[in-house]
């Protein structure tokens, strides 16, 4: 089986990469991402601005949310960046590099324009293999400042290419007027590739205090909630550009990787998944992503990528017609009445023996079939 793909032109073992998180601040934390079976690993953001060098406590809350009787989880943190200078940061490079194997990819953010190209300098010489650079940290107060986050990833792409000859990837953030114009533009630029996309900026109020959670202010956060997005600009933009594109943000089971490579993308970053399931579980995805190969009898990884891309419909070919009408599987069904309480063509009827459907009222739309509690308990067909 042949999981090998590409970052940035870079070829990897496969396509899962260590995304730039906590979990990747130091050459301790990279050697223990190639041992736990990463292709590559993005170190820690480096930071210019000096006071997001430094972690505010507490930082990091797990916010189970949801409709009652659904659940949602969203990874909600106030990570910070590297806790050094961009000396520190070419020297953890330097010392990673020795290390291990592996790619290694730099990560860097400033506030001076001219400073892009500084740090990407630096990155090279210490040993990078490639930069991905971040103007859009969503912590930072540069986001707050200054808004025009597509002219900021332009100018710091252009700079950086012209300072350096390792691959250039800029990381794109959800915060820009038109996604698909700014991923243009920066291929256009001569981006070596685009990771999409970097979590946007939210915020959680403890309603008891009546006040932010945690160190009181904004936070980034991600989680299952955010693939759709991530998978929808991806499938979109992947067509588009030359430029590998690294899925990152809602990545949360091996499922998820394979979604994100039938959308387009040529690797994805692991960063969630280190924190809650810990390193090694880069392995089951791993095998997992190998034994669905092995099911579709695909050989290559590259064979997938991009397919969903061939069957995404526009909107004037949408099917329409009220073909389809929903029907109850009485050997199935639990009676937990959750089917009649979400239709609003008021279709299903409850009785003594269970839901009733009548099929002249039914829309066929499916809701009931998504929430039913056991699977198959409620098929939809055409009429």
């Amino acid at each position: 089986m042949d999981l090998s793909t590409t970052y940035a032109g870079i070829r990897i073992s496969h396509p899962l990469i260590a995304a730039s998180t906590g979990a990747t601040r130091d050459s301790f934390h990279v050697a223990k991402c190639e041992e736990a079976g990463y292709a590559a690993v993005i170190l820690k953001s480096v930071q210019e601005e000096v006071l997001m060098r430094h972690n505010p406590f507490p930082r990091f809350k797990v916010l189970e949310l949801g409709i009652p009787g659904y659940s949602a989880t969203t990874f909600y943190c106030y990570e910070q960046a590297y806790e050094g200078d961009i000396d520190d940061y070419a020297e953890t490079l330097y010392q990673s590099k020795r290390l291990v194997s592996f790619p290694v990819i730099a990560s860097i953010n400033c506030i001076t324009p001219d400073r892009w190209g500084d740090y990407a300098i630096a990155c090279e010489q210490a040993g990078a293999d490639a930069i991905e650079i971040v103007p859009s940290c969503p912590t930072g107060l540069l986001i707050r400042e200054v808004n025009d986050n597509h002219a900021i990833s332009l100018a710091a792409l252009k700079l950086c290419k012209s300072k350096v000859k390792i691959p250039v990837v800029p990381k794109m953030t959800s915060q820009v007027a038109n996604m698909i114009y700014t991923a243009k533009c920066l291929d256009d630029l001569g981006a070596d590739g685009l990771t999409i996309f970097n979590r946007p900026t939210g915020l959680e109020i403890d309603i008891d205090t009546m006040a932010p959670i945690l160190h009181g202010g904004f936070a980034g956060h991600g989680g299952p909630w955010a693939l759709n997005a991530v998978l929808r600009w991806i499938i979109e933009i992947a067509p588009l550009v030359k430029a590998d594109i690294s899925a990152t943000n809602g990545i949360s089971c091996w499922q998820d990787a394979i979604k994100c490579i039938l959308a387009g993308a040529s690797s994805v970053q692991i960063g969630t998944l280190m924190y809650l399931k810990g390193f090694e579980y880069v392995r089951e995805m791993l095998a997992r992503i190998e034994a669905y190969l092995e099911e579709k009898r695909v050989e290559k990884l590259a064979d997938i990528s991009g397919v969903a891309a061939k069957h995404l419909l526009r909107m004037d070919q949408y099917d329409r017609v009220h073909r389809y009408v929903a029907s109850v599987v009485p050997e199935k069904c639990t009676k937990c009445r959750k089917c009649s309480k979400v239709c609003i063509y008021e279709a299903i009827r409850y009785a003594e023996s269970g839901p009733e459907i009548d099929p002249d009222k039914c829309d066929g739309c499916g809701l009931c079939v998504s929430v039913c509690n056991r699977q198959h308990a409620i098929a939809i067909n055409r009429r």
